[in-house]
């Protein structure tokens, strides 16, 4: 009998055992259970994503079992010797694993057909075939696949079906924890089972989520087919032991080639991951992120660049490739020198691009690359010679990667529907002083589809050629950099606090944008804050840009104020026929950034290190009055005053706190999380708290906001200490402290 015929005999046997079809019809209903119950913050998310994760834990589970139990059953019945000596033991633990494998496949082609039109149903017009097929076939089936060559690897390596049993359990229990364990960071190559791919957008592609699963695909397969052949080389042989068989075993030399392979490529596949670098944690003593774009100092101040360099004109040219989803751009630098000296400079880049080439004063130069990476970026440096003023020309390319230590989740990235690119990944910035009347120009070359939305300039639109749009934008500001978000956006405009306001959302949802409340809000929100702080110091308009689900929150920056789509779901606005808003709305978050452009950009609360003071503290406090105000006590109450109360209790009772030197115990990375969960309850529920007290100090809630009206005009477009806040507010540090 042929191979074929052997292997389709296997397969024929396997599936017609009664255990097999329960294991699938087990699998099958959990799938099914599980594509009616599982909820997201969008629609792809809600009836796929995580209905495929979720089935993915059970499948596994299923599937640990049925493959034990097939491997097991020879040496149950004592058939094992008889087997052994009538076929070839390599070949048959082949066939029964590849038998396994198809019937697991024959579980994801029924479940598909459940799951497929019911997605199509759900989700309507935002159903998308590649979230699907990722989410199903590399997610679900994939967690089958690994289940049974992690398993049957297993077994043939310890010969124990309780042993191997109890691993794998571990093993996909693990995977889950990994889900939650923020203070670790973990990898996403390591999530075997489910990844920990989140927030698909119903609006645009979800490229650079399908690619973090696809990777970890190839690592966890690789991984897998190591341990697989691993136990293929331990298979015992007759009176021998786990050496003798394993010398018997590699007389077939493709076995340990294989595995040898395997091994090496799954390394490799690890080290050469290429979503995100190796950024080092960022030091909270130093700076720290809020998350919504808004930098705040803390203790002692940022390393400095090079001061005795000045920027007087930048331009760049930039090109995008979404086939290749490469940057190819140039940047041109004119710098003063303010000695007699010859100088460095140093220019922050993403950390995926090469600077191919650079020219000073249309001299060749050396750009060398540092090996620390932080924050996203690289820093390469280039000597400068003796000269009162420089031309450096520097040319660029590469793809960019995401901050390897920010919750491994793909911010930023190019694909046909959406490019969205951070400052340094837009041009090397240079890091030095700019001059207050900094020239920055540039032109951009994009598919003519998408249309592209600068962080802090305007772009004005040219000639399309050849299927790319050239793009130029100008200005006199002292900016030197911007980043770019890019997509096939709609643009509505309406008036607002005494501006245009230009509301830019992805074209899909262009139907859909007519039934929310969504302008309303907004201009309801800027008229709020524009009459209780005062106007904004923009001449012209602000822009309010949607991003994806992917991005979970928002941020803003320059006459920007931006969020994910989760903000502009129907549910998150006041319906028709109710009375109140749908609990846990993205209004929440839509809010929460236009008032950032009050307290966090046209005034810069600052955060010391010692108080809890910031923009993020006044920015909660602030939307919590408007949502008091435009959806009623009961909604504000429910939605900020009590989870503050909540977070400030979990603050007080976490372990860190209430035993703070065992924090000098822990590594820098670990020390590092821990901070960043302690700050975020801090800034985001103890400061609003802290507010509250000193609404009540000052004689209620309109004599504060008076008080921080005038704020917010003597600082205009300045720092505001905690010290300021208190001497114009007439109150104490006592005043505002929790008990």
């Amino acid at each position: 009998m042929n191979p074929l015929a052997k292997f389709l005999r296997e397969v024929r046997r396997l599936l017609c055992e009664r255990v097999t079809m329960l294991f699938i019809a087990s699998t099958t209903v959990g799938a099914l259970w599980f594509c009616l119950n599982s909820a997201g913050r969008t629609a792809s998310d809600a009836y796929i994503l995580e209905a495929a994760k979720n089935s993915a834990f059970l499948g596994a589970l299923f599937f640990t079992l049925l493959t034990l139990t097939q491997f097991h059953r020879d040496y149950k019945n004592k058939t094992d010797s008889i087997v052994l000596t009538s076929t070839d033991p390599i070949f048959y633990q082949l066939r029964r694993t590849l038998a396994l494998i198809c019937a697991a496949v024959i579980t994801a082609l029924i479940v598909t057909l459940f799951a497929l039109p019911y997605a199509l149903i759900k989700t309507g017009i935002y159903f998308q075939a590649d979230a699907f097929a990722a989410s199903w076939y590399l997610i679900f089936l994939g967690a089958l696949v690994l289940s049974i060559l992690l398993s049957s690897g297993l077994y043939l390596l310890l010969r124990r079906v309780d042993a191997a049993f109890v691993i794998m359990v571990g093993l996909i229990i693990l995977s889950n924890l990994l889900e939650y364990q923020y203070d670790l960071n973990p990898s996403y190559l390591l999530f075997w089972v489910q990844t920990n791919a989140a927030g698909f957008s119903d609006l645009i592609s979800n490229q650079f989520q399908i690619d973090l699963i696809l990777w970890n695909r190839l690592f966890c397969m690789l991984t897998a087919l190591s341990v697989w052949f691993f136990g293929m080389c331990s298979l015992r042989r007759y009176e021998r032991g786990f050496w003798g068989s394993f010398l018997s075993n590699a007389r077939r030399a493709w076995i340990p080639v294989f595995f040898t392979i395997a091994v090496v490529l799954s390394g490799v596949s690890y080290a050469g991951e290429p979503i995100f670098d190796d950024s080092i944690p960022l030091d909270y003593g130093a700076t720290y992120d809020s998350g919504t774009g808004i930098a705040m100092f803390v203790s002692g101040s940022e390393e400095e660049g090079n001061t005795n360099l000045l920027l007087t004109d930048k331009n760049v040219e930039l090109s995008i490739d979404t086939t290749s989803r490469t940057v190819t751009g140039k940047a041109l630098y004119i710098l003063q020198n303010l000695t007699e000296e010859a100088q460095h400079l140093s220019v922050l880049v993403n950390t995926g691009y090469t600077i191919k080439d650079a020219l000073v004063n249309n001299q060749p130069a050396e750009a060398v690359r540092d090996d620390a990476e932080e924050g996203g970026n690289a820093t390469w440096r280039i000597e400068l010679p003796d000269s009162s003023e420089y031309e450096v020309e520097l040319r660029y390319s590469g793809k960019v990667q995401n901050n390897g230590t920010l919750g491994q989740n793909p911010t930023f990235g190019i694909c046909d529907e959406y490019i969205s690119l951070p400052s340094t990944g837009f041009s090397p910035s240079a890091d030095t002083t700019a001059a207050d009347n900094c020239s920055f120009t540039g032109t951009l070359y994009l598919d003519e589809h998408l249309e592209p939305v600068f962080t802090r300039v305007e772009g004005e639109k040219g000639e399309t050629v050849n299927g790319k749009t050239k793009w130029q934008f100008s200005t006199n500001s002292g900016i030197e950099r911007t980043g770019l978000d890019a997509a096939e956006y709609h643009t509505k405009i309406f008036e607002a606090g005494g501006l245009n306001i230009k509301f830019k959302y992805f074209a899909k949802q262009d139907g859909a944008i007519a039934n929310m409340d969504t302008i309303n809000v907004m201009k309801a929100a800027i008229d709020y804050f524009t009459k209780t702080f005062g106007p904004l110091p923009y001449e012209d308009h602000l822009t309010v840009l949607e991003l994806p689900a992917s991005f979970c929150g928002g941020g803003a920056f320059g006459n920007i104020s931006a969020m994910d789509e989760t903000s502009f779901a129907v549910a998150g606005y006041l319906p028709n026929e109710s009375d109140a808003p749908h609990s846990g709305g993205g209004v929440d978050v839509l809010v929460h950034e236009l008032a950032h452009q009050w307290w966090g950009l046209a005034t810069c609360p600052i955060y010391d290190g010692t108080s809890y003071w910031s923009a993020e503290g006044i920015t909660c406090y602030s939307t919590y009055r408007f949502m008091e105000y435009y959806f009623g006590a009961d909604y504000a109450n429910e939605h900020y005053i009590n989870e503050w109360h909540n977070n400030w209790d979990t603050y007080k009772n976490a372990f860190y706190i209430q035993n703070p030197e065992y924090l000098a115990k822990l590594s820098a990375n670990d020390a590092s999380n821990v901070m960043s969960s302690l700050n975020s309850i801090g800034l985001y529920d103890i400061m609003p708290l802290g507010l509250l007290k000193a609404e009540t100090a000052v004689g209620g809630p309109e004599a504060f906001q008076n008080k921080l009206s005038e704020l917010y005009q003597s600082y205009l477009g300045n720092c505001i200490t905690y010290d300021d806040f208190l001497s114009v507010t007439e109150l104490t540090k006592e005043v505002l402290k929790l008990a």
